[in-house]
């Protein structure tokens, strides 16, 4: 990789970011031992297109003519592994629950073992998941979903808040945010409600949205784009779906494995982000 500029720490590099992949400049920005962002090119017959994309940027001309670089688009999907897997294995699992294999799907996946029961479908106790060492069981009722409505909207909230978490602050930060969301959401869903039969994404993206909010309350400086617009939106959608008026317009929503997301985003938000300046 090409080092093309540093920045620093109290700079935001995303409307620069987005200026250079309009452009077709594929690049990475990764902190360096003083906390500086630095912008590195990964692809050298890119750095004409650098240069230009730069002159534009000091000129003021802020909208770069958009260049369709089928390179440069795989290396921008290649900075966000964890979120790309994370959708993928949603539509694999939701199209194998909606066209192949049916309920079988769902019990494989299920956040515990049900069984039947006098003709009833029973959720066990999370008690018989630990004990079968069916561990996945915790995190996998967030891939299946119920209809491709559904499984669109989650989606593309999965990819708007997950592209930026992970271009900004790493794959592994987004891997440890989706699992603690995914446990947290999944178990209050179930205990509050003592059945298995729910599931979607839409724990985790509350979670990205209360992550994303405190850590830009938090860290001004390191602020992620978020509009408050969609803030209220989304905090409007969770409560709507506790009142009768939604129940009454046939959305039966996983109103405790939302507002359980919400409030792992935020704890984790309160965690600290180790680099290597903070190794002794």
């Amino acid at each position: 990789m090409i080092k093309l500029l540093v920045m620093g720490a109290d700079q935001d590099p995303m409307p620069l970011s987005r200026h250079l992949w309009r452009a077709g400049v594929a690049h990475r920005i990764l902190p360096d031992e003083q906390g500086q962002q630095v912008f590195w090119l990964l692809n050298p017959e890119h750095l004409p297109r650098f240069e230009q994309a730069m002159l534009q940027w000091q000129s003021g001309q802020m909208d770069a003519p958009v260049i369709r670089d089928r390179q440069a688009l795989v290396l921008r999907m290649q900075q966000v592994p964890v979120t790309l897997v994370l959708m993928l294995l949603a539509v694999a699992i939701t199209l194998a629950f909606e066209w192949l294999w049916g309920a079988q799907v769902f019990l494989w996946v299920s956040f515990t073992p049900m069984e039947i029961q006098a003709g009833q479908v029973i959720s066990l106790p999370i008690s018989e998941t630990l004990a079968s060492g069916q561990w996945w069981r915790l995190i996998t009722p967030i891939f299946i979903h119920f209809g491709w409505m559904h499984l669109v909207f989650n989606l593309l909230w999965t990819w708007v808040f997950g592209e930026r978490i992970e271009t900004q602050q790493g794959s592994l930060r987004l891997v440890l945010l989706v699992v603690f969301a995914a446990l947290v959401s999944n178990s209050a869903q179930f205990l509050f409600n003592g059945s298995s039969q729910f599931g979607g994404l839409s724990g985790v993206v509350y979670a990205y949205l209360g992550y994303i909010w405190l850590w830009n309350q938090r860290h001004p400086q390191q602020a992620m784009e978020l509009p408050n617009a969609l803030v209220i939106f989304m905090l409007g959608w969770m409560l709507l779906g506790m009142t009768d008026i939604s129940r009454s317009m046939g959305l039966n929503m996983a109103n405790e494995a939302h507002l359980g997301g919400l409030l792992a985003g935020l704890a984790f938000a309160l965690l600290p982000r180790f680099s290597k300046r903070n190794k002794r």
